[in-house]
């Protein structure tokens, strides 16, 4: 029940959302994902998203797939299609050097169907945030402050390994960058698209 209402939690804020930032483009078509899917033409998502004013700043992008009831849905990682479980949204890609003024994805639905039948009315979802420079100052401060005291919190065994990366929270931080900010929002309701190689007649 707890799982259900986290993902319900995301997928509502998403909906939410519909009238943000929609910096970008999405169609499906009829491609060959590759040899390794094992099969022929599927529906691909293929992608175009702007990141407009943060082109050049370090930042994340999101993707994702939302059902019209916002009950549905999953998110694309760098390993593929997932659920969401809980915490942070899983990111689609990082950008620690800068964000691309353009980002492109070519990427089958998940599940490697060959048409989009199940995803008919689905909203396809795409955002970013950025690490802007005040961030990045909370960052470091943050850092300096664990550094002071933990010499400290080893001591007394109050210290936790993940205190040692700064990771987690510049997540957090840039997440919250997208929401507070709007730079989040639909580019495509998915259609009807049909990949099935057409029936051959014998003789």
């Amino acid at each position: 029940m707890a799982r259900r209402m986290k993902r319900a939690m995301m997928l509502g804020l998403f909906a939410a959302m519909a009238s943000a930032h929609a910096g970008g483009t999405a169609t499906v078509v009829c491609g060959r994902p590759g040899d390794a899917f094992g099969f022929g033409a599927v529906p691909v998502l293929q992608v175009s998203y702007n990141t407009g004013s943060d082109t050049g700043t370090p930042g994340l992008f999101w993707f994702g797939i939302i059902s019209q009831d916002q009950t549905l849905g999953s998110v694309l990682t760098p390993q593929g299609w997932q659920d969401y479980t809980g915490g942070l949204y899983p990111f689609q890609a990082r950008y620690d050097n800068a964000l691309p003024q353009r980002i492109t994805l070519s990427i089958p639905f998940p599940g490697g169907v060959q048409t989009t039948a199940a995803y008919v009315g689905y909203s396809v979802y795409a955002g970013h945030g950025a690490y802007a420079y005040a961030n990045r100052q909370k960052v470091a401060d943050r850092r300096t402050a664990l550094n002071n005291v933990k010499p400290d919190m080893v001591a007394k065994g109050r210290w936790r390994p993940e205190f040692d990366s700064d990771d987690y929270y510049i997540w957090a931080l840039i997440q919250k960058d997208m929401v507070d900010n709007n730079k989040y929002g639909p580019i495509l309701a998915i259609p009807y698209v049909d990949c099935t190689p057409p029936m051959e007649g014998g003789g």
